[in-house]
């Protein structure tokens, strides 16, 4: 029972990535477009996610749950609801951290590292970072989805990331998903649902 169950997921991964292929020339300058046009359109996004931290010592993932907020051009708001309260606002060059009532605040301008890690948030969370020249980059695409993976050129960022998966909902060209590799191996998935655009967010969600 076990080897027929190890074949037909092996079967079924194989069969995903079959129907996996890499964009050609054409397909890619396409896609780029319609990401940049609807990263102009979006003023606003509210998703529930899910993320899940792989560490390679530990045997299980540590997950968490909450809701993202963000408004255009680059505020935004990570509430953490599971399996604590949290939350981290990255707002006018300040991030601002509430810890269970424990608030406190890095100012981001001060720093290299902050700054590309801000806008890299902001431009993932919009998709519209495809046409900067700080990424190596590779396209996917499958029958619901594409994905792009982006290798960075920057040392501080490739100092936290050795490279960042951003998918795309093929319907929609929301991200519908992240993954954050660090050069030791160890990774962050997320995954947003329940997605809202344009919907106008209350000035309160981003007070601190």
């Amino acid at each position: 029972m076990r080897n027929a169950l190890t074949a037909l997921i092996f079967l079924l991964s194989v069969t995903a990535i079959a129907q996996e292929k890499e964009l050609t020339h054409d397909e890619i300058l396409n896609f780029k477009k319609q990401v940049h046009q609807s990263a102009k359109t979006t003023t606003s996004l509210v998703n529930s996610f899910v993320q899940s931290k792989h560490i390679a010592f530990l045997s299980n993932p540590i997950e968490s749950d909450g809701t993202l907020y963000f408004t255009a051009p680059d505020i935004i708001k990570w509430s953490y609801d599971n399996p604590y309260v949290y939350s981290v606002i990255f707002k006018e060059d300040t991030l601002y951290i509430n810890d269970e009532g424990k608030k406190s605040d890095v100012n981001l301008s001060s720093s290299k590292v902050f700054n590309k890690l801000n806008a890299l948030v902001s431009r993932s969370v919009s998709g519209d970072m495809l046409n900067k020249e700080e990424f190596d980059m590779k396209f996917y695409k499958n029958d619901t989805a594409y994905r792009v993976d982006l290798a960075p050129l920057d040392k501080a960022l490739g100092s936290l990331f050795k490279q960042i998966e951003l998918t795309f909902d093929a319907s929609t060209l929301l991200v519908s998903a992240v993954k954050l590799i660090e050069p030791s191996g160890d990774y962050t998935a997320i995954t947003f649902t329940n997605q809202s655009v344009n919907t106008p967010i209350p000035d309160a969600v981003f007070s601190h």
